[in-house]
């Protein structure tokens, strides 16, 4: 079950007081006490972050409206030839789409051909917890999906 730090849907509709200052113009926050906005949650858990990267894997590079960079190119590996350069271009691309999400570490990348894909063996961990764990992920051609195996 996934663990949020810092946000809970409870009592969500009801207004509810910063108990900061008035700054200048009636406005809450000031020179002094700004008020800081951040992230109402914070993901802990493993599932969600593997989840996270299976979906941008998932996503074409410059599909997703208003981030373009978000994505990756590895379907255009599919029916590549099995050279070295194309490994070392499949694990570059991982690593790049990986090093998007600030709570992924990368161990080693592995990517094996098979009959209607790619096979990607990934060892990784998650930032908080730092244990290591291995991901076996399958780009599947007739389905155009990134599956875990």
């Amino acid at each position: 079950m996934p663990a949020y730090i810092g946000y809970s849907s409870l009592n969500a509709n009801k207004p509810r007081s910063t108990n900061l200052p008035f700054g200048t113009g009636g406005g809450v926050g000031s020179m002094v006490n700004p008020v800081i906005v951040g992230n109402k949650f914070q993901s802990v858990d493993t599932a969600i972050v593997v989840q996270d990267f299976i979906n941008a894997l998932n996503i074409q590079k410059g599909q997703k409206v208003g981030n373009p960079g978000y994505g990756t190119t590895l379907w255009t590996f599919v029916f590549e030839p099995n050279t070295p350069d194309t490994q070392f271009q499949i694990q570059s691309e991982i690593r790049r789409v990986a090093a998007l999400d600030p709570r992924l570490i990368l161990n080693s990348v592995r990517p094996y051909p098979q009959e209607n894909g790619i096979l990607i063996e990934i060892e990784m961990a998650i930032a908080p917890f730092n244990n290591a764990f291995d991901l076996s992920v399958f780009f599947n051609n007739s389905t155009n999906q990134a599956v875990l195996r």
